[in-house]
């Protein structure tokens, strides 16, 4: 069974985040490798923090990456504060729950549903009162990362922080900054990038004070994570460095033998559109 990257911890500032991947990193603390199975979503709570791996090209040799996070719970829409983005656990509605072809199933199968108790049963096993009883928020936050190792590569990868807590535990819950070996420690330059720090200033420049959606209110999160900090003033973007030495993984030769068939498309049109697409220009 796969154990989140740290337990009964409150995730309160970017410093915070960056502070984990590093301890990722050196391999203080463990990344999670697959999907959270039934057993691992069901053992979901307040403090954990998993920290995984976007599926890309350096992630397919490792087997790390992931095409996403589902942790079996329903969600209401995002919201952006301080480059991290919040969402709210909806709350279990047992009509929209019984739609579900598969819980008539389920409940033939389990007999604590039947009898004069099935109306304060749940499907998945449980009272719904038992049942992960305290209201969580799931914060998530995404970063570039710049190995060491992987940099003669030009290989670059993406990582995620999906953390838990509730409005009752985050001011009971460890910062950060009191892990010894993580949080009092000097991340170094260049590691981490926020993989949304320039698209969330592109959209916090352009938006209107009608549109409260994008940023919560101060009632929305617990007093103890409304960061006063001040936001960086620069735009992380990428190292043009790494771009321009970035290597493209080669195509398949099935897919060029086809675009060497479709270059025959590129008789009267200009060479630099042709290149621009990937298409040979045919000799005449």
């Amino acid at each position: 069974m796969q154990q989140p990257t740290l337990e009964n911890v409150c995730v309160r500032t970017v410093r915070d985040a960056t502070h984990i991947f590093y301890a990722v990193a050196r391999n203080l603390l463990p990344i999670i490798t697959r999907r959270l199975d039934a057993d691992e979503r069901r053992a979901i709570k307040a403090g954990n923090v998993y920290v995984w791996e976007d599926r890309g090209a350096n992630s397919e040799s490792s087997g790390l990456g992931m095409e996403r996070w589902t942790d079996g719970m329903s969600w209401g829409p995002s919201r952006v504060r301080d480059e991290f983005l919040y969402y709210t656990q909806k709350e279990y509605d047992p009509e929209n729950e019984s739609s579900a072809s598969w819980v008539p199933a389920l409940r033939r199968r389990d007999p604590t549903t039947s009898g004069a108790n099935s109306s304060d049963s749940h499907p998945l096993g449980g009272s719904r009162s038992s049942r992960r009883p305290e209201h969580l928020m799931k914060q998530t936050y995404s970063v570039h990362v710049f190995l060491p190792q992987d940099r003669a590569q030009g290989t670059m990868r993406k990582w995620h922080l999906t953390a838990y807590f509730s409005q009752e535990t985050v001011d009971s819950l460890t910062p950060v900054s009191a892990l010894p070996g993580i949080g009092d420690v000097t991340v170094p330059e260049g590691w981490f990038r926020s993989a949304r720090s320039s698209k969330t200033r592109r959209g916090a420049s352009s938006m209107s004070p009608s549109t409260p959606a994008n940023n919560p209110s101060d009632d929305s999160l617990p007093r103890s994570l409304r960061s006063d900090e001040t936001p960086l003033e620069g735009v992380d973007l990428v190292p043009l460095e790494y771009l321009q030495n970035k290597s493209c993984p080669p195509r398949d030769p099935a897919d060029q033998e086809m675009m060497r068939r479709l270059g025959v498309l590129c008789l009267g049109i200009p060479a630099n559109i042709c290149e621009a697409v990937g298409l040979e220009q045919p000799s005449l």
